[in-house]
């Protein structure tokens, strides 16, 4: 009897033991996971568009939305000029002080291909329409916020006023530039030569749009000699040196820039002006009136029975780089912020065109561009064998458009001049 009173009161202990050990494991667990929700964590951020800026810091604060769902996390936002941007990061990557999370320009992503952390697992990037198709050395570093196609932007009662049509072709867009010049009353087209930049629609996109390839930049590298006559580079100058020869952007192209140009749009001073669909925004920001304006897309093809390419382009890249100290929570706000309601009413605010599988596009306005158009949208990437020819001869399409725009050397001098740089620029990779 009294072993066998020992035994039950040995065998209770063991069991009240084992008991209390299971509790106090649960009571660690619950600890840990408890202290590691409960960790104050600081996510910087820098972004450089003033739109986005402005949305996210004071129109629906960013900070104030993701500390609902991450009550520890305090996301601290820093707005660097447009001008400023690229040049601070780069100095700031130098140094060893990016931020927690940042936006890469698309022109720019090759510059940090070994300083990002690579994103390729995230549900972000998997959801992501274009993600996979602007690899970095086989990895995501960024996601791209937004898309953009491009876009002729017209005044409606110009065009009514000269009976004009929506043109098809790239020589009906010269027909419609020459009719408007011959009135005398308007310039035809506004380009802001003296920037430069404004006449990328033209001078960078083009050969894209005569090859059908978003990536033909990045095939150019493989290439020699690919501002021959007859390649798609060539071809595409050719039909933008017609346009800038007839003198339809006015008496001085290069005498305005950016700031002139999209105020006499509106000043109804000019009938087109070419631009991303982000200048939708900057229009109604000028006073712009929404009757009075019509978007098409830029008909760079031969016939009406060639496709129609459009391009693409993807921006705001989203990354994180390897000196932050908070990865994971990084990379949680990048799940978040590409997941949740609050990405779908950002971009939409904006007006900028989701690149989120699901998120649904109010392109009501720019809808009018596709109408009765088989459209062939092509995406726009450089890789990193483009840059390193580009930044080794210094390769701008911009400023090669100024020099066609000014019409004092001919088009097979500079594209000549172009291959034997490109082919240097090769040779010295």
């Amino acid at each position: 009897m009294i072993k066998k009173s020992l035994l039950k009161k040995l065998s209770l202990v063991l069991v009240g033991a084992t008991l209390l050990g299971t509790v106090a494991v649960g009571c660690s667990n619950s600890k840990s996971t408890t202290a590691d929700s409960d960790k104050k964590v600081t996510l910087k951020l820098a972004l450089w568009g003033e739109g986005d800026y402005k949305y996210l810091s004071e129109t629906n604060k960013l900070a104030d939305a993701y500390k609902k769902d991450h009550p520890n996390v305090t996301i601290e936002i820093e707005h660097i000029a447009p001008k400023e941007y690229d040049n601070t990061m780069k100095i700031r990557n130098s140094a060893n002080q990016l931020p927690d999370v940042f936006p890469i320009r698309q022109a720019q992503l090759s510059l940090y291909g070994d300083v990002m952390v690579p994103l390729n697992d995230l549900e972000a990037t998997k959801n992501n329409i274009y993600a996979n198709e602007t690899k970095i050395k086989g990895n995501v570093i960024g996601i791209p916020q937004a898309a953009f196609n491009e876009f002729v932007f017209y005044n409606k009662n110009i065009f009514k006023e000269y009976n004009l049509q929506v043109p098809k072709t790239w020589d009906e867009f010269l027909k419609v530039c020459q009719t408007i010049k011959d009135g005398n009353k308007y310039i035809p087209l506004l380009i802001g030569g003296k920037d430069g930049w404004p006449d990328y629609p033209f001078n960078e996109y083009m050969p894209m749009l005569e090859a059908g390839d978003g990536q033909y930049y990045n095939k150019m590298a493989t290439m020699d000699a690919p501002f021959t006559k007859g390649q798609p580079f060539y071809n595409a100058y050719e039909k933008i040196q017609k346009l800038y020869d007839a003198k339809v952007c006015g008496d001085d192209p290069l005498g305005y820039g950016w700031d002139q140009e999209r105020a006499m749009f509106v000043a109804g001073k000019g009938a087109m002006m070419a631009a991303g669909s982000w200048y939708k925004d900057d229009y109604d920001q000028n006073g712009g009136k929404d009757e009075n304006l019509g978007v098409f897309l830029l008909p760079t093809r031969n016939t009406t029975s060639d496709p129609f390419y459009t391009t693409a382009m993807t921006e705001f890249f989203w990354g994180i780089p390897k000196t932050c100290k908070n990865q994971k929570e990084a990379k949680e706000f990048l799940e978040w912020f590409f997941s949740s309601d609050y990405y779908a009413q950002f971009v939409g605010s904006l007006k900028q065109k989701p690149t989120v599988k699901g998120v649904k596009y109010n392109d009501k306005f720019f809808a009018q561009a596709f109408e009765g158009l088989d459209v062939k949208p092509i995406t726009v990437f450089y890789d990193e064998n483009f840059n390193k020819i580009m930044n080794s001869m210094k390769f701008d399409v911009k400023s090669i458009g100024q020099q066609q725009m000014a019409g004092k050397t001919s088009l097979d001098s500079i594209m000549n001049n172009l291959n034997a740089q490109w082919k240097k620029a090769r040779s010295n990779q």
